[in-house]
């Protein structure tokens, strides 16, 4: 009769320790629809002119954190694109200088970390554009935006965004009378 409750336990052991394995990958589900749904609410007030630096940065350090520990994760690559997004969001909205360098540094960091992890994903070929975008629209820095664009061009050039780049290209960076000066040719 002993033996019988032993082997009972032991089995009840094994069956416990199987549906803790099994919980492990559905909690990296869950875990990745709750990161979601953080960067739905923030993009759905970003969309109605609310910025919520607060719902920003919880998504972004969620999505960094999930690439970080599962970047298998099917979803990943997406949160952790739109986590560089969210930043340059942030950037752009910023109040200060040093918060608009710190969030243009994360979204940069998180580019090109992105093109090293995920360098198949389709996403990292535009990691080029936003920080081409970064550097031009937030930054200023027109010589490091021009490098970013060329980059692209250069690597894709059969894509449509590259066709547009070629043209903006010619005009980034130029004062209000380079500019008129160019019409006048």
């Amino acid at each position: 009769m002993r033996r019988y409750w032993i082997c009972l336990l032991c089995a009840w052991l094994l069956v416990g320790a199987a549906c803790r394995s099994k919980e492990q990958k559905p909690a990296s589900i869950v875990q990745s629809a709750e990161i979601m749904r953080d960067y739905q609410h923030a993009d759905s007030l970003y969309q109605r002119g609310i910025i919520d630096t607060g719902a920003f940065n919880r998504f972004i350090r969620s999505a960094m954190a999930l690439a970080e520990q599962d970047p298998q994760n099917e979803r990943a690559p997406e949160m952790f694109y739109k986590a560089g997004i969210g930043s340059m969001i942030l950037a752009k909205s910023a109040v200060t200088r040093e918060e608009t360098a710190y969030y243009a540094k994360q979204a940069l960091k998180i580019f090109y970390d992105f093109q090293e992890i995920y360098p198949e994903d389709e996403r990292a070929r535009y990691c080029y554009y936003q920080r081409g975008i970064i550097y031009d629209d937030i930054l200023g820095d027109y010589t490091s935006a021009q490098d970013q664009y060329r980059d692209f061009v250069n690597r894709y050039p059969d894509d449509s965004l590259a066709v547009q780049l070629k043209d903006y290209l010619k005009i980034l960076g130029k004062t209000e009378s380079q500019l008129e000066e160019m019409l006048d040719l």
